[in-house]
């Protein structure tokens, strides 16, 4: 690998990268130029339901395109990740450009419609808790069962989930 290029090989999932001024963006674009796959994740319904409106999502694609390193792949997925059967189909379309998932950068949000806590409601708690928190959760779940090890016994809470470490370097990144 080379020393430029840590990433190389590596395939990371960017959730949340729907505007080129964004944090999902910069993130992505980042990846890509230490040479990792890309796979980007958006939800244009939302976007275009916030008050500065959506971004040109082929202009979103071409930015992070054009920060890839020789021979690395790109591929984006939409979903509305409020919808929990969404998340394994996130997680096996970025898997799918590469055979593997390395990186999970978790970066979606629900936001801009907020209101006061006047305008708070139950309703309005659970739509933010089903995207920012229980997607968050459901997607480091499935980026950590891509990893353990396979088991037809039901696991417990509090049972050490292990593999065959110590491992010489680390073999996934997460972050939300």
């Amino acid at each position: 690998m080379p020393a430029h290029l840590p990433l190389h090989g590596k395939t990371a999932l960017v959730t949340g990268v729907s505007r080129r001024r964004g944090i999902g963006f910069a993130v992505a674009t980042k990846l890509a130029s230490l040479g990792a796959n890309v796979v980007i994740h958006h939800h244009r319904p939302h976007d275009l339901d916030l008050p500065w409106g959506g971004d040109d999502l082929d202009a979103v694609r071409a930015g992070v395109r054009e920060h890839l390193t020789e021979g690395a792949r790109f591929a984006d997925v939409a979903a509305d990740l409020s919808i929990a059967t969404a998340i394994p189909e996130v997680v096996q379309a970025a898997t799918a450009l590469t055979g593997r998932l390395d990186i999970l950068v978790c970066n979606h949000a629900k936001s801009g419609d907020d209101g006061s806590i006047l305008d708070m409601t139950p309703e309005r708690l659970d739509a933010f808790w089903d995207v920012n928190t229980r997607a968050t959760l459901l997607l480091t779940a499935e980026f950590a069962r891509l990893r353990a090890p396979r088991t037809d016994e039901p696991r417990r809470p509090g049972d050490r989930v292990a593999g065959n470490g110590p491992y010489p370097e680390r073999r996934g990144t997460c972050s939300g």
